[in-house]
């Protein structure tokens, strides 16, 4: 029957049924027993069509929940005859290949009915403590193949006719460290859904069964012509975005993820190939963490304003990738960290990718830079003084925030994506686990520099307090080798993310003596023992372990922000005075006040510092030969340089075609489009190439950016800063290995053929 429902019957409906997809997660959380899920909130739900597509998804923690329609779809190809479903059952799953992110993350599937008539699906999505594997909390560090993990469960019947069958649950429960918990949130899924049958039957006593299913359809119809109507508002091109996912779980190898962005009208196409072949290691991500990555990048940077529905937004979207690869891995690769490795890192490129698209529209008010590259996690094992086991998953670690068109990035602000997954409170985890915290508070110089500044990260110091012997302990983590949140054209990177085992550190004797450290570099008899982004180690009775989670990346030229405003963060300890004069040229007096004189000697001199080291960018750009891309030196003076890059244009004669960030402008000049600088209108030229190309380049340490860096690959990874050849403005940056040709990532199509097309 087709059904067309009057505009404030849908409204009703669209509120209502968003409302009881909401009210379903919050029961599960409310009901739950795992810090992980009522107090980090890492849980999500989602209700789906009768087809299995999912027309609402929740707020909490996206990736997780991204793919229950995976999940649904799998259990109707497969299992509609036999077992088949009916009123009251329930399936449950944790098979990344058949719709789960991982295997800690538990999939509940259940069918709706309205009498004998199946009208939709209910699903809740998890993340349990532990699952079971060789390693507490079943991230694996160690193995290279799913077969050293925690145990796939393939979608099963949990649930028959509203009667849970007790030797399936045994089945789910009995290789995980915490049965107890794993059993309660088996109930807290089944409890909510319940619930959801329960209001889904309240709206189909009042409005009938045919206006329920016209109501999921015209929802996703009308949120894909919205969708629709925010794609034709952007801007036609191409945008490129690289990064690595660091340590595969075994050993500290980079693996790189590509992403070409293009898009055109009412579609876009994220086109991953060439990304790392699967790797050896726990950190690859299914095709299922592919499609979550992406959306959980879609729907913050494009959908803050609509509800949020794979369904439909899903068929505007054109997702490529090779099987194989780290972020589309073939059975028996090893995925227990895939969302913290390979399915964040494709959500984390896939938003800077649109960042810069963003920063490209004529209203760039939703342009932003990477938030912080991933979790920051650790997992604690081990027996309490009284003996008891324990196992715990610490998610109380926030990174920074990246910086918009309009603000500073949000500091502490956790992760993107998920708006409504929390920290955890300390006292929760001091109360449930041996351990104290000495400290947890904001992080100095864990964000990107910028016009305006990525947010800052927390960092904590904890100690084993009341435990029996040492505590195991498994650290995860990316973007510890490379700073990974990337700033926005001229906006500086976050740190990388840094985990430090600190023997024999002295906290007890500190205490003793009446003082407790507020750094852990206060610890001067301590061995400092830097650890893997991904390891498992003991910490002892005496040890001590820091985390510094990554903040975000910067927007815009550091040299172009308020130096006022950077004296406030120096008051405020998120920025070091040294930053601030290095990266920012503002120079303080002793009283902590800006000295206005010396800091506009101090930016002049740095903006000649830019000038007097840069070298034309043509050459990276130009060699294909297999050496190093950056010149020695191109024995040039400035009256020798190409033409393009001496001469000014006179914006005020010129028609401004389109603008990137605070960076780029595209004037018409001579009958075609032309790149020139957004400050000074000098000419970098001709639009149909990346605008890089017209610009000087410098590569530096990423030790000169942050003190933290110095934990990264410091002779390996680079940051390479290209200014404007007139008045030195910092227009890019890259990050990336020595000697890696350039990132040619932004090609607008400015409706003239030369300029239409994919970046060659």
């Amino acid at each position: 029957m087709n059904t067309t429902l009057d505009p404030i019957t849908l409204e009703v409906l669209r509120h209502r049924l968003w409302m009881i997809n909401d009210e379903q997660g919050r029961v599960a959380a409310s009901i739950s027993g795992s810090p992980v899920v009522y107090e980090a909130k890492d849980f999500n739900a989602s209700l789906l069509t009768p087809d299995g597509d999912a027309f609402f998804v929740g707020v909490y923690t996206t990736r997780i929940a991204l793919s229950l329609h995976v999940a649904a779809k799998t259990i109707i190809a497969r299992y509609s005859d036999d077992p088949g479903y009916a009123d009251g059952d329930a399936f449950v799953l944790n098979d990344p290949w058949a719709g789960a992110s991982h295997m800690n993350d538990m999939l509940m599937v259940a069918p709706l009915y309205a009498g004998e008539r199946l009208i939709g699906w209910s699903g809740i999505s998890m993340h349990e403590v532990d699952v079971g594997g060789p390693n507490p909390g079943s991230f694996t560090v160690g193995t290279r193949e799913v077969y050293g993990e925690g145990p796939l469960i393939p979608p099963v019947k949990l649930v028959e006719r509203g009667r849970i069958r007790a030797d399936v649950e045994a089945w789910v429960t009995r290789n995980s460290r915490t049965p107890e918990l794993n059993g309660l949130d088996l109930r807290a899924r089944l409890a909510a859904i319940e619930r959801t049958r329960q209001r889904i039957g309240d709206v189909v006593a009042e409005y009938g069964v045919d206006t329920y299913l016209a109501a999921q359809q015209q929802i996703i119809g009308l949120i894909r012509q919205a969708f629709l109507r925010r794609l034709r508002e952007l801007p036609d091109g191409t945008w490129r975005e690289e990064g690595f996912v660091d340590h595969d779980g075994n050993d500290n190898v980079l693996y790189p993820i590509k992403l070409t962005l293009t898009k055109q009208g009412e579609r876009m196409t994220f086109d991953f190939r060439g990304t790392s072949p699967q790797a050896p290691g726990s950190m690859n991500c299914t095709r299922v963490g592919l499609e979550s990555g992406v959306l959980s990048a879609v729907f913050p940077m494009l959908c803050y304003d609509l509800p949020w529905s794979p369904a439909a937004i899903l068929p505007a979207l054109e997702i490529v990738s090779e099987e194989g690869t780290l972020n589309n891995a073939s059975h028996p690769a090893a995925v227990s960290m895939a969302t913290v490795g390979a399915t964040y890192a494709t959500s984390h490129i896939a938003s800077a990718a649109l960042g810069k698209l963003h920063a490209c529209a004529a209203d760039k008010g939703e342009a932003q830079a990477n938030w912080t590259p991933a979790w920051q996690g650790a997992v604690v094992n081990g027996r309490t003084a009284a003996g008891a086991r324990f196992t715990g998953v610490l998610l109380d670690q926030a990174g920074g925030g990246g910086a918009s068109s309009r603000r500073d990035g949000v500091d502490s602000s956790g992760v993107p994506g998920s708006p409504a997954q929390g920290i955890a409170n300390v006292e929760a985890y001091e109360r449930l686990y041996p351990i104290l915290y000495v400290y947890r508070k904001q992080s100095q110089d864990t964000g990107g520099a910028g016009r305006l500044r990525g947010g800052e990260g927390t960092e904590a110091l904890i100690v084993p307090h009341g435990a029996e012997g040492p505590i195991d302990l498994t650290v995860i983590s990316h973007g510890a080798s490379q700073p990974e949140a990337k700033g926005l054209y001229g906006g500086l990177p976050s740190s990388v993310q840094v985990r430090l085992a600190l023997r024999d550190a002295g906290v007890a004797e500190a205490f003793a003596a009446g003082q407790v450290p507020a750094s852990w570099e206060e610890l001067a008899g301590a061995r400092v023992e830097p650890l893997a982004a991904k390891q498992r180690t003991l910490l002892g009775p005496g040890d001590a372990f820091v985390t510094a989670c990554a903040g975000g990346g910067g927007y815009g030229d550091p040299l172009a922000r308020d130096p006022a405003r950077v004296a406030a963060d120096v008051a405020a300890r998120l920025c070091s005075a040294q930053r601030a004069r290095d990266l920012y040229g503002v120079v303080l007096d002793a009283a902590g006040q800006v000295d206005a004189a010396a800091t506009a000697a101090r930016r002049d001199a740095l903006r000649a510092e830019r000038l007097r080291e840069g070298r034309p960018a043509a050459a990276l750009f130009g060699s294909g030969n297999g050496r190093s891309y950056f010149p020695i030196g191109d024995g040039q003076s400035d009256g020798e340089r190409p033409s393009h890059q001496r001469t000014s244009i006179e914006r005020s004669d010129a028609e401004l075609l389109a603008s990137v960030a605070d960076a780029f402008v595209v004037i018409e000049r001579d009958g075609a489009p032309w790149y020139a600088c957004a400050t000074c209108g000098h000419s970098h030229g001709p639009a149909d190439a990346d605008p890089k190309r017209g610009l000087l380049v410098r590569e530096r340490s990423i030790a000169e950016l942050s003190g933290w860096n110095r934990f990264g690959l410091v002779d390996e990874i680079v940051v390479r800063e290209y200014y404007c050849p007139g008045c030195a403005l910092l227009a890019s940056v890259e990050v990336r290995r020595r000697g890696e040709p350039p990132l040619e990532d932004t090609r607008l199509a400015l409706a003239r053929p030369a300029l239409v097309g994919a970046i060659d």
